[in-house]
């Protein structure tokens, strides 16, 4: 895995070789397994790797109540002022003997524009709903990484990009994750401004813990 960076152009999905997404979700795998049991001191064999949960393992969550422990990737906020948003409310600490490494994102949102009682869902604008164009990702107090998503919605499916340089956060360790929320939407004349669901997007990523933590294969 290449050190991580502070800035990184998320690669779309349509501009990735047949098979890549799964060679990247492989090297992450081989990476985190092995620094995982170097520093667990656990034989590989003792160790489980699963998909990250967004409410669980990252303590995702909005500003309304029923985002409070709900395992979706959808955020809510209200607010209107153009600035990374904290979407895990404050500083976490990833549990103990747990290890997540994130590299990439997918946009699940709806396609209707957000926020706004004038405007139509836009059938034909790839990026009508998503109000968010940067994902920064602090661990331990340092930014590690600044993921701009904007180049995914040059294409209208399959929104999504990925990148090998995995962001990992180590057990114990603090993190925070934030989106930059733009404060509008502009479509045409109209100008409206965002102020419900910031995003539907699912961090793509993985957990390697020791085995009966969470599943027992």
């Amino acid at each position: 895995m290449p050190p991580g960076v502070a800035q990184v152009q998320l690669i779309p999905i349509q501009e990735l070789a047949p098979g890549a997404v799964a060679a990247i979700r492989n090297q992450v795998i081989n990476a985190l397994v092995i620094q995982v049991s170097r520093e667990l001191s656990l034989p590989i064999e003792q160790l489980v790797v699963r998909d990250v949960r967004p409410y669980a393992d990252l303590q995702l969550y909005g500003d309304t109540a029923a985002d409070v422990t709900s395992e979706r990737w959808g955020y809510t906020d209200t607010g209107t002022t153009p600035a990374f948003v904290a979407v895990n409310a404050s500083t976490k600490t990833m549990a103990d003997q747990r290890y997540v490494a994130l590299f990439g994102v997918r946009d699940r949102h709806s396609g209707a524009v957000s926020g706004s009682a004038t405007l139509a869902p836009l059938t034909g604008l790839a990026n009508a709903k998503q109000v968010v164009s940067l994902v920064k990702v602090n661990v331990g107090g340092a930014d590690k990484a600044i993921w701009d998503i904007t180049s995914i919605y040059t294409y209208r499916d399959a929104k999504a990009g990925f990148t090998p340089s995995a962001v990992v956060i180590p057990q114990n360790a603090s993190y925070v994750i934030s989106y930059y929320k733009m404060g509008s939407i502009e479509v045409g004349a109209v100008t409206a401004p965002v102020t419900d669901e910031v995003a539907w997007l699912q961090l793509v990523g993985i957990v390697v813990e020791p085995r009966g933590k969470v599943i027992s294969p």
